[in-house]
């Protein structure tokens, strides 16, 4: 009986061993012809399908005419890649539809007027409507009725003591400020109000009548509040001063005036059609910074730099013009040392118009 139970103790271990090793070996055999697979896949992958350039030919993207372009500068290239990055050989570009002036354009027009609490008549001038608060006439209010877009200011320059009426407690404390107004008023898309803000801290210089930026919150006499898109594609949507919106507000605590504390406030919000676009081929990245170092990009701000220019990444964005356009189209953006940034369109120039 306890030979039988030795033997019958010897098979079941032979069999457990045997049985392990077939485990191992089917583990391997399993690991070998996945990595075989995944060779033969990425050496045979199927071409990536030809752009469809749905819309045709795009009109040129329309950087803003006051700007000087990389002519007359030097470049070096010292980002992390060595040398211009590789970029996709196709990009989307989306349709932006246009709104038209309809017969209700001048009541929504005098509806959103009252929501900023201007009550007079305005003046008229074709599509665009220009409003002064009866109770101040420092504060006044332009609207384009077509689109709704506004821009709403205090004439500080006429009264700079309002900028002195009370210290700023924090740059979060005045954007929930006016994040509250927008939303109570209604007055803003909810894309911008929920998407990336930034902020600049502002001195009052009485000399120009201008701001410019402060270097600390103790000696700020405003805020301004940047509201940008968020990313598509996973790629930044860009305005015309890369690192200042169209879309902001200027806040000042003026307690006592019709201001509410925002001496300026810029909506103008143009739609993408996430769903409607087109894929058009791209140029390179070694392509891009060619037509930098040749003059033929715009230089969107050359910052704190003489006429050499270290230049750190290049990177493909959506360029989100100020002034209306049809299509949002990818360009290619140039960040350097000291501030330097510039644009190139990315879409192949036989695409172009």
């Amino acid at each position: 009986m306890l030979s039988n139970l030795t033997g019958i103790s010897q098979t079941v271990r032979k069999a457990a061993f045997w049985v392990t090793i077939s485990l191992i070996i089917f583990m391997i055999l399993r690991f070998l012809i996945g990595i075989a697979i995944q060779i033969y896949r990425a050496s045979n992958r199927p071409p990536p399908a030809a752009p469809d350039v749905r819309f045709d030919k795009l009109p040129r993207p329309q950087f803003p005419e006051t700007l000087k372009t990389s002519e007359g500068l030097k470049f070096s290239l010292q980002n992390i890649e060595g040398k211009p990055p590789e970029t996709t050989a196709s990009g989307n570009v989306y349709y932006m539809p246009k709104k038209f002036s309809t017969f209700e354009s001048g009541d929504l027009t005098e509806k959103l007027a009252s929501r900023m609490e201007f009550t007079l008549k305005p003046t008229i001038d074709s599509v665009y409507y220009y409003y002064t608060d009866p109770k101040d006439p420092l504060r006044t209010l332009f609207i384009d009725s077509v689109h709704l877009n506004f821009q709403l200011r205090y004439n500080y320059p006429e009264n700079p003591q309002i900028l002195k009426m009370k210290k700023i407690d924090s740059t979060e404390k005045a954007i929930s400020d006016v994040r509250d107004y927008l939303i109570f008023n209604n007055l803003a898309d909810d894309s911008l109000v929920n998407g990336k803000i930034t902020t600049n801290l502002l001195r009052y210089n009485e000399e120009n009548k201008n701001f410019e930026f402060a270097s600390s919150l103790s000696s700020a006499d405003a805020v301004r509040i940047n509201y940008f898109r968020n990313d598509l594609n996973s790629l930044k949507i860009v305005p015309d001063e890369f690192d200042l919106s169209y879309n902001y507000a200027i806040y000042s605590p003026t307690p006592g005036l019709n201001a509410r504390n925002i001496i300026e406030l810029s909506y103008i919000f143009w739609p993408i059609a996430a769903d409607e676009f087109g894929s058009y081929p791209l140029i390179t990245g070694a392509e891009a910074y060619q037509a930098l170092t040749e003059g033929r990009a715009t230089v969107i701000d050359r910052g704190r730099n003489n006429e050499n220019v270290t230049i750190r990444n290049i990177y493909h964005a959506y360029y989100d013009s100020s002034h209306p356009q049809l299509y949002l189209q990818p360009i290619y953006v140039f960040e350097g040392d000291n501030d330097f940034v510039a644009y190139y369109p990315a879409v192949v120039p036989d695409w172009l118009e």
